[in-house]
């Protein structure tokens, strides 16, 4: 089974035309899994030879809009160009609210047009599902979803764990896990974790406490014995522009952990199969 992950987007909120908002696929054999969708993952979806219409289940780790801005547009063009059927998008709690109000409302005029002049509805609406508590949530064909909460900025969140066959990917959005977050990664092939900024960067931020600082993402993937870490959501050359920061970062990293440390670029594709 062909298991490989892209790097769609690892920036995060600022503009940076180097790096898209958050979202990254995971395809298993015949199934293209996306986790997140923020700015511009539809377009660099495109660039990575994907397609909107082909995904098969998105996975939100949270709602804030850095994560889902793309959403209402891999849902339309989609539907625009024949999904064959509806999207699965799994997601903390609010999730369904969250959709139920961003693909109908807004766009009324747009799907009456489109209504008007032979579209047909079976396809737009996404089937979701919320993830309220930790565990296995999701058995599909070849592969199995495990969902951990974390704690970020008082909303709730989620990292997700994939397992197929005998390999293990972690995917995390933004936030600080539990304690058993260690176990959650036990022995994963690919850990894609926020890594937001130096320490000292997310002291100055009033947002810092929110995230985890290198020497934690080291510590959890040594006690986990995590194979290759990718850091991503890199807020701090968003907002510095210093494009050598990320790799600062990774330094740190490697200064508690032997394995890989790989700094996450758009269109960066990682087999693991």
């Amino acid at each position: 089974m062909t298991i490989r992950f892209t790097m769609l987007g690892s920036g995060a909120v600022r503009d940076n035309p180097r790096r898209a908002g958050p979202s990254q696929i995971l395809q298993v054999g015949d199934q293209t899994l996306m986790f997140d969708c923020g700015r511009s993952a539809a377009t660099s979806l495109a660039a990575a030879g994907g397609a909107c219409e082909a995904i098969d289940r998105l996975f939100l780790t949270h709602l804030h809009f850095d994560h889902v801005v793309d959403l209402p547009y891999i849902v339309f063009t989609g539907w625009v160009k024949g999904r064959e059927a509806r999207l699965g998008i799994h997601g903390p709690v609010g999730t369904g609210d969250f959709v139920s109000r961003i693909i109908r409302p807004p766009f009324e005029q747009d799907i009456d047009s489109r209504v008007g002049h032979g579209k047909d509805l079976e396809s737009l609406d996404p089937d979701v599902s919320e993830v309220a508590g930790a565990g296995e949530f999701l058995v599909d064909d070849g592969y199995r979803v495990s969902a951990a909460p974390v704690d970020h900025a008082n909303m709730p969140a989620l990292v997700y764990r994939v397992d197929a066959g005998d390999r293990r990917v972690v995917i995390t959005g933004d936030g600080k896990p539990d304690e058993g977050f260690t176990d959650f990664c036990r022995g994963a092939d690919l850990l894609a974790v926020e890594c937001s900024g130096t320490p000292e960067f997310l002291a100055e931020q009033p947002w810092g406490h929110w995230h985890l600082r290198p020497a934690d993402i080291a510590r959890i993937a040594t006690e986990a014995e995590v194979k290759r870490v990718m850091i991503k959501h890199l807020v701090i050359e968003d907002i510095t522009g210093d494009r050598t920061a990320p790799y600062r970062m990774a330094e740190q990293v490697r200064q508690g952990y032997g394995g890989e440390v790989i700094v996450a670029e758009d269109g960066l594709v990682v087999g693991l199969s």
